[in-house]
């Protein structure tokens, strides 16, 4: 199970990022600081349901990771059960927010309801950013 965050523009280094453009470009920093949250909010575990017949062995939580191309970062879960099968699209959705089984609806979080979540953070967060450049490089902001 995986989905990828990719920017239709230019993704640019921190220090590269200009505020006279007049097509916005978002900085690698921002989509890289949600891609780390949506992996620490995919982290938590639930609580202790009464009379839990298993033992959490924290493979869930040691499977995520995040790639990064160019112009794309792509989170993903690649933990295997026993035999060998991927089973974290039965536990918390995939891409699509479907696949999660019945047994963990309602306890585990939809990989896709918190990446749509942190991503709708997205552009305030790139305009703070600009903002507080423009500050330090002397524009007058209000």
């Amino acid at each position: 199970m995986q989905l990828s965050i990719r920017v239709n523009g230019e993704l640019v280094r921190k220090g590269l990022q200009d505020l006279g453009d007049e097509i916005p470009k978002i900085g690698r920093q921002q989509i890289r600081f949600v891609s780390e949250r949506i992996v620490r909010r995919m982290q938590a575990y639930p609580g202790e349901r009464l009379r839990q017949k298993y033992q959490r062995t924290g493979r869930l939580f040691r499977s995520w990771k995040i790639d990064h191309t160019k112009d794309r970062y792509t989170i993903e879960n690649t933990a295997r059960g026993k035999r060998g099968q991927r089973y974290s699209h039965f536990v918390v959705g995939d891409a699509y927010g479907t696949g999660q089984a019945w047994m963990h609806r309602g306890r585990w979080v939809l990989f896709r309801n918190v990446v749509d979540a942190e991503l709708e953070k997205l552009p305030e967060e790139v305009l703070e950013k600009i903002l507080t450049v423009a500050r330090r490089e002397g524009f007058e902001t209000s």
